[in-house]
């Protein structure tokens, strides 16, 4: 059973979300909060493995309140609840940690295979807000960008070991560390490790910068 609480200001979204996600029997809603403030005050009664977080929100929006989690609580994954426009929002919410992007006309379906990317270790990102990120990344001359992806490319393989770079290459793909174990017959604890080594040498903080790191060069 996954443990989930639901955090937007409007009542009328988060009873939406609960009937959508009743639907599905292996997800628990277990609380929920109308701002980060709110959600602060919850999670030192309730231990949820999930978050999803709404962005705009009064007296803590969802961006502060991803920050306090990801520092306080680094177990707990947040998805943020979006719409089309909220483009310097979506960066913020990626620089602190968020676990992926969907969103808030998004369909059943999407929501909860965003929930279980999350916990199997993936940056789940609805297409159009992948679409943003990669073009704020890319965003110089097109005559120049694939030399200077193959630059990257290059520099990549100078610093990554070659296994670490086939498990950077199925980051990008979106495979969680129990996929990227299975495809390259190794336990998925040397995955972690390989992971943990990749952020290191990289000097990026977690998993979601990791991805747009790698967007520049896959």
């Amino acid at each position: 059973m996954i443990d989930l609480v639901i955090v937007d200001d409007q009542e009328i979204v988060r009873e939406g979300l609960k009937r959508i996600l009743s639907l599905n029997e292996e997800i628990n809603c277990i609380g929920e909060a109308y701002n980060g403030k709110q959600l602060i005050e919850l999670l030192k009664k309730l231990s949820p493995q999930v978050i999803l977080m709404d962005i705009r929100m009064p007296i803590m929006d969802g961006i502060e309140a991803t920050k306090f989690v990801k520092e306080n609580h680094p177990n707990i994954k947040v998805i943020i609840l979006t719409t089309f426009d909220e483009d310097d929002y979506i960066f913020q919410g990626l620089k602190y940690g968020a676990d992926g992007y969907i969103l808030k006309d998004s369909g059943s379906k999407e929501i909860i295979n965003s929930i279980k990317a999350a916990l199997e270790g993936s940056i789940f990102l609805n297409p159009k807000i992948t679409e943003k990120v990669v073009k704020a990344l890319n965003s110089r001359p097109i005559e120049n960008s694939a030399q200077k992806k193959n630059d990257e490319k290059e520099k990549l393989l100078q610093i990554l070991t070659p296994r670490e770079f086939d498990v950077a290459k199925h980051i990008i793909d979106g495979k969680s560390n129990k996929s990227i174990s299975e495809a390259l017959f190794v336990t998925e604890g040397t995955v972690k490790n390989y992971v943990s080594k990749i952020l290191e040498k990289l000097q990026v903080n977690n998993r979601t910068e990791l991805v747009i790191y790698l967007q520049k060069v896959f």
